[in-house]
């Protein structure tokens, strides 16, 4: 076994461990398995957990054509769902942040989003299993011609495993892709262009707590000084660009509870899970459009890129998913530690583009006072 296999089976361990991190998060809270995100993002999951353990697997086997077949049916099953998923994530943002629709709307089509990934990952595993287009090849066990690099009568099976490979697979990947990239540009525009503010009641409510009050307070005395502040800031130079074209990559600041502002924050989201999606199946598609256009032949570099990031989704997923969370805490609870922050759960956790609360625990120490008696920790977190 070569560094590259071993490397490939320690990121897939990873990706599992990362999928299974979020499919408890999910199922384990009622509120989120009652949303339509936190559904997309279990079955999201699975499906990459499928697909991690079959790279793990990797050639192990594939000398026995029946075990090489189960492996390829499993692969092909798994692979393009999770992209497809990833797609529905990005369409369910689109709907959201740009057409305005509830989430008891999106309840109305969160079948073709949950369902629809899987019939074709399954139909077209067992059309390939029927079709006989399973074979050891180059890229191990998965749609290939046998033997390898046959043509034509000279195959035993699989003489268009290419074209099937394309359409049964890349093609379905990269089109979903591209809507990804769609939603997420009509997104970037949408929220960039700092448009009128979205009603509250239209993005996922959230139920009002304590905070709220003292949040309300605080606008309202920084409304009275925000002329004077605008003023004083130009007359130092000093320019303040909200439509930066880098905006989504920066963390969101202050206790800003508008509408506009958590689309803003639901809109980074979408794009971390956008590029966590095109760094997972860029440099395999590359290997893929190598091995059809040319001698057969795949630089090395290329194959160790696929395997540092095809097995690597679930890693970044599950960072991702947990940003949000770990960024609200890390304001709210300065002193926390940064694997506390990662793990505690509070009152917004299930909420999308929940508001910072900077520092909020010094201002109604009662609130708190009750929060860190069920969690001991946060008031201690050097025993993280």
């Amino acid at each position: 076994m070569d560094a590259r296999a071993i490397l490939s089976k320690v990121i897939a361990c990873l990706s599992v461990l990362g999928s299974l991190t979020i499919a408890r998060e999910v199922l384990m809270d009622k509120k989120k398995r009652a949303m339509v995100y936190h559904r997309q993002m279990l079955a999201l999951s699975l499906a990459d957990v499928t697909f991690s353990i079959v790279v793990f697997v990797g050639g192990w086997g594939a000398s026995n054509p029946g075990l090489c077949k189960s492996k390829a049916f499993f692969s092909v099953m798994s692979g393009t769902p999770t992209a497809m998923y990833n797609t529905g994530v990005s369409v369910y943002f689109f709907l959201l942040i740009c057409r305005q629709l509830t989430e008891q709307q999106m309840r109305k089509i969160q079948y073709i989003l949950l369902f629809f990934p899987f019939l074709w990952g399954f139909g077209t595993a067992m059309a390939s299993l029927f079709l006989d287009l399973y074979a050891r090849g180059s890229n191990g066990c998965w749609i290939n011609k046998n033997p390898k690099g046959c043509e034509g009568d000279e195959c035993i099976s699989g003489a268009n495993a290419d074209l099937y490979g394309f359409w049964f697979v890349y093609i379905p990947r990269w089109v979903s892709f591209c809507v990804s990239f769609l939603c997420m540009t009509l997104v970037y525009f949408k929220v960039a262009r700092g448009e009128e503010e979205t009603p509250e009641q239209e993005l996922p409510s959230r139920p009002k707590t304590a905070l709220d009050a003292v949040d309300e307070e605080k606008e309202e005395e920084k409304e009275d000084g925000n002329e004077n502040d605008d003023r004083g800031e130009a007359a130092k130079g000093v320019v303040q660009n909200d439509t930066d074209m880098l905006w989504f990559l920066k963390e969101s600041q202050g206790q800003d509870t508008s509408a506009s502002e958590r689309a803003r924050r639901m809109a980074s989201q979408a794009f971390w899970y956008l590029i966590t999606y095109f760094n997972t199946y860029f440099w395999v598609t590359l290997q893929q459009v190598l091995k059809t256009v040319g001698d057969g032949s795949i630089p090395y570099w290329v194959r160790v890129m696929v395997s540092l990031t095809l097995p690597s989704q679930g890693i970044f997923n599950c960072i991702v998913y947990l940003r949000p969370r770990y960024l609200r805490n890390r304001d709210k609870y300065p002193e926390m530690t940064r694997l506390a922050a990662v793990f505690h759960q509070d009152e917004e956790d299930f909420v999308l583009g929940a508001r910072q609360m900077r520092s909020m625990h010094n201002v109604n120490n009662n609130d708190n006072t009750r929060r860190d008696r069920r969690h001991s920790w946060v008031r201690y977190p050097t025993q993280w």
